[in-house]
Order: structure tokens, then C-alpha cells, then sequence
């Protein structure tokens, strides 16, 4: 706890630097001050991972939603040490998964490639895998583990993360057909000895995983995005963290995932809020005291 808490405050206080140049002097191109950020060094940490979710990114680049996705990646950038990998949980896109976000998309990640931090997506419901596969072909070279399904294995030294696709067409929700159930099953009995979470961008009550994941021993938690609050909880026996939406609406950041021997520690950097007028959520009227609260929510998992 005190180490999550300690690595909260340095990044709120060594990211200033980085957001100032993408934000003031260099604000006519932000693109340019993120390449700069990348190439100031600093060590990649292979048991940091950060996490965003929802980002919803969209034309133009000065909109909420792609600026604060450029602020986020400034904030990564600022690290040091860097985390290795970065896991993004659904919502990639804006709307329809237009072939225009993905490329607003590429130009926004190219600083993390530079930086030498690779990453990793779930599909969600705003995206669309035929258009995400025209801009990213490079990531589409090996046979997929399903046919028209993007699922992956993000491997770490002390912990591997599955990301499997919850896309269902046509709908807000999602679900895990019968091929992924299966293979999920027969993929998780080989995790014998290696603690693994299992995640997407939909919540465990559409995705129906439960017994899946519970038959693992090594099972240590579904992550997941789509609901855009900032939330830790036990949910029929299994441990589940939904993360914060990048600047879409809802919680409004990031997080930030330290491994260490035994645990997994989810730290929040949530900086904004945001009720959009036709959700039925009670309004926040103390903006600040809810927000310091969601950052002292750090989660500690137990690795399996």
C-alpha cells in the first residue's frame, strides 16, 4: 500500500514537466512534444504495467476525448521507470470504429512504440475489427487463435494477462461465445504454475466466465472497462476491477499496475469527472473530495 501510494504521488508530480510541453509551448503539436517526451530516457520496468480503457478517440485531435488520451501518454512517458506495457480494455473508437479513429490512434501510440512500450488491446462494442485491422496490419501477421476474434496473451515475468474479444455485433453488451469459452478453459488448465488474469472490455455478468475462471488455481482476477467507474469488487467468489474511462465520460484517468512476488497493485490516477445528462447515477457535488477518494482506492490483488 504505501509503495502504490509513494508511486501515485511521484507520477502526479514528474508528469508536470511533460504536460506542460504538450499543453503550453508545444500545444500546435502535441504529437511532436510526445515524440520529444519519448526520447528522453528512462528505464521500461517489465513489472509495471499501465492500464486505460474507453478512450473513445476522435476527430479532431483537440476533442476531450483524443486530448486527454494525448495527456494520459504524456503521463506514461513521464515515468521513470516506465512500464513496460501498456493494456488498453475496449473502446479504442469513439462511436462506430471509423477507420479515421484508428488512425488518430496510431499517431498517439507511436510515442509509446518509441519508447520501446509495447501494447496491447480488447476489442469493445465501439470498435470494429475489420477497420482496426486496415490501420494495424503489422499486429495481424500471425494466424489469430480464433478465426474473427482478436484474442491475446500478454505475457510479464510474473504474471500473463488474457484479453479475449467480447465484441457482439449490433449491441451495447457483450458476451464470450462457445469457441472462446473453450479454448479459455483448455488455455487456463496449462497455468499450473504462473499467476494469470483473465479480462475484456465487458463486465463478468454479460461475459458468464465465472466457473471458467474459479476452475484455475492460478486465476488472480477479470479486468474489464465498458462501465467507466473506477471499481473493486467480489463478485461470485471472483476479484474484479473495472477501470476508469481515459476522457470519455465517468471516472476520468488511468491506472497503473505494479507485480510484485506476491500481489497486484492497482494504483488510480483519476483527475476528472465527468455525468453525462442521461445517466440515472446520482450527481457528485463534491468534485475534489470524490476524486481524492477514488485515489486512495488502490487494489491489491493476491497473485495465485
Amino acid at each position: 500500500m504505501e509503495f502504490s501510494m509513494n508511486r501515485r504521488d511521484f507520477l502526479q508530480t514528474t508528469a508536470f514537466a511533460a504536460l506542460s510541453a504538450v499543453f503550453a509551448g508545444s500545444a500546435r503539436d502535441p504529437f511532436a512534444a510526445l515524440a520529444l517526451a519519448a526520447e528522453e530516457p528512462a528505464p521500461l520496468d517489465p513489472n509495471l504495467v499501465a492500464i486505460f480503457s474507453d478512450i473513445h478517440v476522435r476527430e479532431p485531435e483537440s476533442s476531450q476525448q483524443s486530448s486527454r488520451f494525448i495527456k494520459s501518454v504524456a503521463q506514461v512517458l513521464a515515468m521513470n521507470p516506465r512500464p513496460a506495457t501498456l493494456l488498453i480494455y475496449g473502446d479504442v473508437a469513439y462511436d462506430a470504429g471509423k477507420p479515421e479513429d484508428y488512425k488518430i490512434f496510431r499517431r498517439m501510440v507511436e510515442p509509446l512504440e518509441k519508447a520501446g512500450i509495447r501494447w496491447e488491446v480488447a476489442m469493445g462494442n465501439h470498435d470494429r475489427l475489420e477497420n482496426y485491422r486496415a490501420v494495424f496490419p503489422e499486429r495481424f501477421e500471425k494466424a489469430p487463435i480464433l478465426e474473427n476474434r482478436y484474442i491475446n496473451i500478454v505475457e510479464t515475468p510474473r504474471a500473463d494477462f488474457i484479453l479475449l474479444d467480447s465484441y457482439l455485433k449490433g449491441e451495447v453488451r457483450g458476451e464470450i461465445d462457445p469457441a472462446q469459452r473453450e479454448w479459455l478453459g483448455e488455455t487456463l488448465k496449462k497455468y499450473v504454475d504462473k499467476p494469470v488474469f483473465v479480462g475484456c472490455h465487458h463486465p463478468l455478468s454479460e461475459t458468464l466466465l465465472t466457473e471458467t475462471l474459479l476452475a484455475c488455481p492460478k486465476f488472480s482476477g477479470y479486468l474489464f472497462g465498458h462501465w467507466h467507474w473506477w471499481t473493486i469488487a467480489t463478485r461470485e467468489n471472483v476479484p474484479t476491477v473495472c477501470f476508469p474511462s481515459i476522457g470519455h465520460w465517468g471516472d476520468m484517468g488511468f491506472v497503473t499496475l505494479n507485480l510484485t512476488e506476491k500481489n497486484a497493485i492497482f494504483t488510480p490516477t483519476i483527475d476528472a469527472y465527468l455525468l453525462p445528462g442521461w445517466h440515472d447515477r446520482k450527481p457528485v457535488e463534491d468534485v475534489p473530495a470524490y476524486l481524492a477518494a477514488l485515489n486512495r482506492n488502490v487494489a491489491t490483488l493476491p497473485l495465485r
